[in-house]
């Protein structure tokens, strides 16, 4: 298990925690669309924010998300989130990214599942094609279940095509359990967005304060998957640092010599 935090502040804020802690970092700027407009310039301002650390951390871009809808039946939509994922991807390279992630847009009781499985398979076999070599995974959001997923990584079937669980997402929106999730998309599970909540709404808390047992299911993950990444999504600074002593303690995280 490799960990990361995501980059939820600002940049001199988290380099800290990244000298002190044995983590990567999932990079979440590029998924604002005024930033990927100005993307040349402020990659070049980003690599010098992130100092003597650029080129010796581990990054994941997080790609662009709002108003997007890669199922969409209307072209137009479909065409202007081809294109910011493209923008993003193309971020991705040039900071030498291990992965992309990119949110399943999927609201719940806005499409059929006959509709979305048919658009979502045709979407992303269509933006796959050349990009073999990069590692992209798509994640959760608002989902009740993990059917919509499980097709599109079925009928994909792609190496490097894989899903992110965000378990804080399942905790308040799905009608089952972390559980049920993992058992049935191990099989493709990469990626984790890791965070607790109550499951009353997307809280982003530290993973002790919430209702998931949140090392029980990292456990659980490790036992089916020991290579995926997992990224600690957690808005409050001080509950991030938290949990990562808390990950330390439990033998997840090293602390940087």
């Amino acid at each position: 298990m490799r960990f990361y935090v995501s980059q939820l502040v600002e940049t001199e804020k988290i380099l800290p925690i990244l000298r002190k802690y044995d983590v990567g970092l999932e990079v979440v700027q590029f998924a604002n669309p005024y930033i990927l407009d100005n993307r040349y310039e402020i990659m070049d301002i980003y690599k010098k924010e992130l100092e003597d650390l650029y080129g010796k951390t581990d990054l994941i871009i997080h790609g662009p998300y709002a108003d997007l809808c890669p199922a969409s039946r209307d072209h137009e939509i479909k065409r202007i989130t081809k294109l910011r994922m493209e923008q993003a991807y193309e971020v991705a390279n040039s900071l030498g990214a291990k992965k992309i992630l990119y949110h399943n847009g999927y609201t719940p009781r806005t499409y059929t599942y006959i509709e979305w499985k048919e658009n979502a398979y045709r979407f992303w076999n269509e933006f796959l094609k050349g990009k073999d070599n990069s590692n992209i995974v798509i994640e959760n959001v608002l989902e009740e279940d993990y059917e919509l997923l499980d097709d599109l990584m079925m009928r994909i079937n792609k190496d490097n095509f894989s899903v992110c669980m965000d378990i804080g997402h399942i905790n308040a929106y799905s009608k089952l359990d972390v559980g049920q999730w993992i058992s049935a998309l191990g099989y493709k599970l990469n990626h984790i967005h890791l965070h607790n909540n109550y499951g009353d709404r997307d809280s982003h808390y530290g993973i002790d304060k919430g209702s998931m047992d949140v090392i029980k299911i990292l456990k659980k993950m490790k036992e089916i998957n020991d290579d995926i990444s997992i990224s600690l999504e957690i808005t409050d600074l001080e509950e991030l640092k938290i949990s990562l002593d808390k990950l330390v303690k439990e033998g997840f995280i090293k602390l940087n010599k």
